[in-house]
């Protein structure tokens, strides 16, 4: 159907360019003439494999020259890109249905069947807990990476301070060393 569309569309176009039909009933008709021009397209190819091929493919030709073909590229790439950035939680995701899979056997135990209700709402509780545990201990190990870097920085803070002290306390010595010297040089006497 898209093919009888595309052509309505160019029988249009070219119907503003060139004025309207004549006469349908003095002339070939437009389904006619199509039809003509497909057997004179048979007829002209057959012999020849790569006119064959050529119009066999004819049909990628249309698939390409359409301009939503662009648009449904990028929407691979698209996709692709999402693909990209969710693919560690996929890849997560799938070994742990693997492991869910090895464990299917235990898991599937009769003495699981036969727990009774009071024990499966306790250990839907400690399962819980144990996702609350989880959450937690992620929450105190973030702020413990962030306490670890700020004392790295408050480290190097001092260790820079302790730096800049130490030089100055180095030309303090100096100093008195100097004024050390000039005081013992002034009260020597000089010899002549």
């Amino acid at each position: 159907m898209e093919a009888l569309d595309i052509l309505e569309k160019r029988i249009d176009a070219l119907t503003r360019v060139l004025g309207p039909v004549q006469d349908s009933e003095a002339g070939e008709g437009v389904v006619d003439a199509l039809c003509s021009a497909h057997a004179l397209l048979g007829e002209a190819t057959t012999g020849s494999v790569p006119l064959q091929q050529c119009v066999k493919r004819s049909s990628e030709l249309e698939k390409y020259l359409d301009p939503n073909f662009l648009e449904e590229q990028q929407q691979v790439r698209s996709k692709e890109v999402y693909l990209h950035a969710v693919a560690p939680e996929l890849h997560t995701q799938a070994e742990q249905l693997e492991r869910i899979r090895q464990l299917e056997p235990a898991l599937g135990a009769e003495y699981f069947r036969s727990i009774p209700a009071e024990c499966l709402d306790q250990l839907k509780g400690i399962t819980q807990n144990n996702g609350e545990y989880a959450q937690q201990s992620e929450l105190i190990e973030e702020s413990l990476v962030l306490a670890m870097k700020r004392y790295g920085e408050i480290q190097a803070g001092l260790l820079s301070s302790l730096d800049a002290m130490s030089d100055r306390l180095d030309q303090v010595e100096e100093r008195m060393e100097q004024r050390k010297r000039a005081e013992l040089s002034k009260d020597v006497p000089p010899k002549d």
